[in-house]
């Protein structure tokens, strides 16, 4: 069986999204769903928006404003501010209306949307459909995200510092033979 759901997973910093953007841009990919942009330095972010996947082709990830805007802090020693909305809202709107899309781009699925049960169930719905996904899965347990790890119909792929390249091409032939089939 051909596993039509393709998450990469890894260590903050290690090039997901990276895989991801050059797998679009090598195949030229149309693609809908969600990016995560960040505000802050590397492990010590202070902001996270959720943005169209379309940025990843065109190179925009400007689109950053209190609207999309789903976690917060004043400073690395606070508590996150949550905006399940965000999800519930935005992050459903995105997944919605993938049939024009080549593949579903879902970077990254984490922890802060463990409460945003609209956005987790439309998560569900498009990992169900016949639509390609790809994404990245963080590298943690919890409810939502081992519940994605258990479906038979998701492969995921570790990133390492060593590994990226071969990780890159494996991804890329596997997407190359969704994409056939699908035709």
């Amino acid at each position: 069986m051909i596993k039509n759901n393709i998450f990469l997973t890894g260590s903050i910093g290690i090039g997901k999204s990276t895989i991801i953007r050059k797998v679009i841009n090598q195949l030229s990919l149309h693609v809908c769903g969600f990016s995560v942009d960040r505000e802050g330095k590397k492990n010590n972010w202070n902001a996270f928006y959720l943005v169209e996947a379309s940025s990843f082709n065109n190179g925009d990830r400007s689109k950053k404003s209190k609207y999309n805007r789903f976690a917060f802090r004043n400073d690395y020693s606070t508590n996150w501010e949550i905006n399940i909305q965000v999800f519930n809202e935005i992050g459903v709107k995105l997944l919605t209306n993938i049939d024009n899309a080549d593949i579903v781009i879902m970077d990254e699925l984490g922890r802060f949307e463990l409460t945003a049960y609209q956005f987790q169930q439309k998560v569900y719905e498009v990992l169900n459909s016949d639509k390609p996904v790809l994404g990245v899965i963080k590298d943690e347990s919890n409810p939502f995200l081992d519940k994605i790890r258990n479906r038979k119909d998701v492969q995921i792929f570790r990133v390492l510092p060593d590994n990226r390249e071969e990780v890159y091409k494996k991804v890329l032939s596997q997407i190359k033979l969704i994409l056939s089939i699908k035709e």
